[in-house]
């Protein structure tokens, strides 16, 4: 049966002939961006021409750069849209209330094209790729199922935990905790627009989003909800450094050279962890690399694919979209998540500078949550503690 790559509406996939056994791509989109992000990586590693421009929803999600020939070698490409982006099923886009999003939620979207592929000991198995968001996604995918896993690829992967229960990370840490802290802040003041330019302006420079057009600007706008709960799910990924560790797939960890420290430190951190696990910086590119050049970041990552052992395997027998062949194992997954779930109060989000400030005791970072850091985004207790770190010693 013939699979096309799992794009969002107004996704083109690659108009090539494929074969019915290939090796297998699961790609995994940033934040405020969907599948149609890797259509120039569908094109490099499947063959075809890459398509041109930005998507037609005025999204992040582009994919520009002239037509190239034919050389895909012959991978299967399936690019997964998360919760509440692209056709992935709704979080908090649909109103209902549901427990705050977790990195296990999202990797519950991916685990039903895993069990399709197979195992990597009977020669199956998936190479994962994954950028920003999508890169820490991809770590907590290969951390649940090893055995189903060939390679990973990640972008500036925002695995914000790693940086949260590292002593040396301070100054990264509060870069980031004062990203999210005046996202919040805005959103509590109705600004959404303001809090988007923040996010945008942090991430890609000062002055992206003036430039920005008015469609992908309020693309950006309206799933501020949705990367609210982003921040929460990876600042609560406890044990996130020992899962690491554990991981034992070859790792190809990218970063631009033009990105923000955070994301930079991320990529060391991991490197330091994962001993399989090789860096690279590549000149010119910032931390939305893979949308402002993407068929760079896509001839990258196919180099790294091609050097990798495969078998030829069946392609799954999956539906065009992901959220419609993975609906009913991330419902039952979304069903045990909600009835182990009791609400917390809202609580008063903290303002200004805290009484006093502590670095991060010896297993203090494991400590369970307790009340909700704000409404959108509930933070374990020691991102509660850290939020100002302006007295930190």
């Amino acid at each position: 049966m013939r699979i096309d790559p799992l794009w969002s509406p107004c996704g083109e996939a690659p108009a090539s002939g494929r074969a019915p056994h290939a090796p297998i791509v699961i790609a995994l989109h940033a934040s405020a961006s969907s599948a149609r992000q890797w259509r120039a990586l569908a094109a490099r590693l499947e063959g075809g021409a890459a398509p041109q421009g930005v998507d037609g929803a005025g999204g992040v999600d582009g994919a520009g750069g002239p037509p190239r020939p034919p050389n895909g070698p012959g991978f299967r490409v399936l690019a997964v849209d998360l919760h509440d982006h692209g056709v992935g099923p709704a979080w908090t886009s649909d109103g209902r209330a549901r427990p705050p999003l977790t990195l296990e939620d999202e990797a519950a979207l991916v685990a039903p094209l895993l069990a399709e592929a197979g195992r990597v000991s009977d020669g199956g198995g998936v190479h994962l790729v994954g950028h920003s968001y999508g890169g820490a996604v991809a770590l907590k995918v290969a951390s649940q199922h090893p055995q189903h896993v060939r390679s990973l690829v990640l972008y500036e992967p925002v695995a914000f935990r790693l940086l949260l229960d590292d002593p040396a990370s301070h100054a990264e840490t509060a870069e980031a905790l004062a990203v999210t802290a005046a996202m919040q802040t805005l959103m509590e003041r109705g600004d959404r627009e303001g809090a988007a330019r923040h996010f945008v302006d942090y991430w890609s420079g000062s002055g992206t989003w003036q430039a920005m057009p008015e469609p992908a600007r309020a693309s950006v706008a309206e799933r501020l909800p949705a990367l609210l709960q982003h921040f929460g799910a990876l600042y609560n990924e406890r044990q996130q450094a020992a899962a690491v560790s554990r991981l034992a797939v070859p790792t190809l960890v990218l970063s631009g050279d033009r990105s923000v420290a955070t994301a930079r430190r991320i990529a060391q951190r991991l490197c330091a962890l994962q001993p399989a696990a090789t860096h690279e910086t590549l000149p010119g590119l910032g931390h939305m690399g893979p949308v402002t050049h993407a068929e760079r970041v896509a001839e990258r990552i196919a180099q790294h694919l091609q050097a990798q052992p495969h078998w030829a395997v069946p392609v799954p027998t999956m539906p065009r979209r992901a959220a419609t062949h993975a609906a009913p194992y991330a419902a039952s997954h979304a069903t045990s998540h909600a009835a182990s779930y009791t609400p917390s109060p809202a609580s008063t989000p903290v303002s200004g500078p805290a009484a006093s400030h502590r670095a991060p005791r010896p297993g203090a970072a494991e400590a369970a949550p307790t009340a909700a850091f704000h409404a959108h985004v509930p933070f374990p207790d020691p991102v509660h503690e850290l939020r100002d770190f302006s007295t930190v010693a």
